[in-house]
């Protein structure tokens, strides 16, 4: 998926090691750069980084390797999980973007609402609606 490739992630154990070490703060960046429709405020928000220390991460050109704590690794890796999910459901990542920026991208600010939003794009690709 999105940061798989980036982070060469194997197996679901690997992946919770990676989260709970923190992944880089780089990979955060990355996947902002990546994204057209969704806008840097709600990648922050969604991440649950301040508007500071988004600015500080950005503006070092050091550190770039120093992770991000539980929480943030955590919610990064969902953002990723659900874009590569929507793009898989919609068709493309410009309609999967539109999509999440609706009332989506809201949701999303909490893993209660990250999973509302990954029940409802299984709903969507099996055809069913609740």
């Amino acid at each position: 998926k999105l940061l798989d490739f980036k982070l060469r992630i194997k197996s679901p154990i690997e992946l919770h090691e990676q989260i709970m070490e923190g992944l880089p703060r780089s990979t955060a960046l990355y996947l902002a750069a990546s994204l057209n429709e969704i806008k840097p405020d709600e990648t922050i928000r969604v991440l649950n980084i301040s508007q500071r220390t988004w600015h500080r991460i950005k503006a070092e050109k050091t550190g770039l390797s120093k992770p991000l704590d539980v929480d943030q690794s955590s919610r990064l890796w969902s953002m990723a999980d659900i874009l590569a999910t929507a793009e898989d459901v919609l068709g493309s990542r410009e309609e999967a973007e539109q999509w999440l920026i609706r009332p989506a991208i809201g949701l999303m600010a909490s893993p209660q609402g990250a999973d509302l939003v990954k029940t409802l794009l299984t709903q969507m690709e099996y055809g069913v609606y609740a």
